[in-house]
């Protein structure tokens, strides 16, 4: 505190002036702007990190998976007798299978894998009062090694979320596609001839709304329907503008709502288009689908590489590139140039 001397040549006090005050106030205030920049980029860095160690984990578990069954899990099981998933589906997802390999097997032990996954609902419904079928207890537990903590949260289901999903490939087709993780697939890693270290795995894509009047084009799927071209429907998705809902017959905001099924909408995604891309699907999601990788990470994505690597992908890499990653056995070269 300042000081003054008296007449009388005692000490005294005096306080701040309130320019004083406003000063010291207004260099605070820029020091705590100065700082925040940083700040933020530390957490984000933190929070990437640990993005990159859940896909090494999953990568690990992989590898498990393939030592113990001498082949990778499937992208997802059978349609059985409706190939839009009924009574006798069992579409389950990959990442269901992984469980006892990442440290879930009291969950995995809670699936009946000899019913739909969400039986006797539709899908991921929920029945009267809440009902939530035989599965529903293990689909409800929340597994921190699926979820980025980069990510909102902002769905009100009462599921799982689901951050990583499985690579089908690099075209449009959601059944059989060219990559590793496809419909009842069985894939080995000898089959793998572009190389492991080239071939991608998993990635992340943002978890979605949940909200009906909330638009979010890194996470909704937009429908664009009857296209026979999937060059003109990868061009009409990547120019598609959101704000006008007269360019799409409907969309999907439940991204990642759940890890126990195997539908594109939740735990698969594609290379048709580069990371950080709209989604979009050409009628039932199966027929023809566009599910690129996304996330809150500034600039582009993580990547899972078949050799357990994980990368960062920019947002702007070569699109000739981001396809090749996608396919086990399209002859390129152009990946290693990732």
């Amino acid at each position: 505190m300042p000081t003054a001397v008296h007449r009388n040549g005692r000490l005294g006090c005096r306080g701040f002036t309130l320019i004083e005050l406003l000063a010291v106030i207004a260099i605070i205030s820029l020091l705590v702007a100065l700082l925040m920049p940083a700040v933020q980029q530390m957490r984000e860095s933190s929070l990437r990190m640990t993005c990159v160690n859940n896909l090494k984990q999953i990568g690990i578990a992989l590898h498990n998976y393939h030592d113990a069954h001498r082949v990778l899990p499937f992208g997802v099981g059978a349609d059985g007798d409706d190939s839009k998933g009924g009574a006798e589906a069992r579409r389950y997802s990959c990442h269901s299978l992984l469980l006892p390999f990442l440290d879930q097997a009291a969950v995995y032990a809670q699936i009946n894998f000899n019913i739909a996954p969400f039986d006797p609902y539709f899908s991921a419904q929920t029945g009267p009062n809440g009902a939530v079928g035989q599965n529903g207890p293990a689909a409800m537990v929340r597994i921190p090694v699926l979820v980025c903590p980069s990510d909102l949260d902002r769905m009100p289901f009462i599921w799982g979320r689901n951050n990583y999903r499985s690579c089908t490939g690099s075209d449009w087709n959601g059944r059989f596609s060219n990559g590793m993780f496809n419909q009842i697939s069985s894939v080995q890693l000898p089959d793998v001839r572009d190389g492991l270290s080239t071939t991608a795995m998993f990635s992340e894509r943002r978890k979605g709304t949940g909200n009906a009047l909330q638009f979010d084009p890194f996470s909704d799927v937009y429908d664009i329907s009857n296209f026979s071209s999937q060059a003109q429907f990868g061009w009409d998705c990547r120019w598609l503008n959101p704000g006008d809902p007269s360019e799409f017959n409907s969309r999907d905001f439940d991204s990642g709502q759940t890890w126990l099924e195997g539908n594109m909408n939740w735990t698969r995604y594609n290379h048709l288009l580069g990371p950080n891309k709209q989604a979009c699907k050409n009628g039932v999601t199966w027929d023809g689908v566009c599910m690129p990788a996304s996330s809150l990470h500034s600039g582009g994505v993580n990547l899972l590489l078949g050799d357990g690597a994980v990368r960062f992908a920019s947002e702007n890499v070569s699109i000739d590139v981001w396809q090749a990653l996608g396919t086990i056995n399209g002859g390129e070269t152009n990946a290693s140039s990732f």
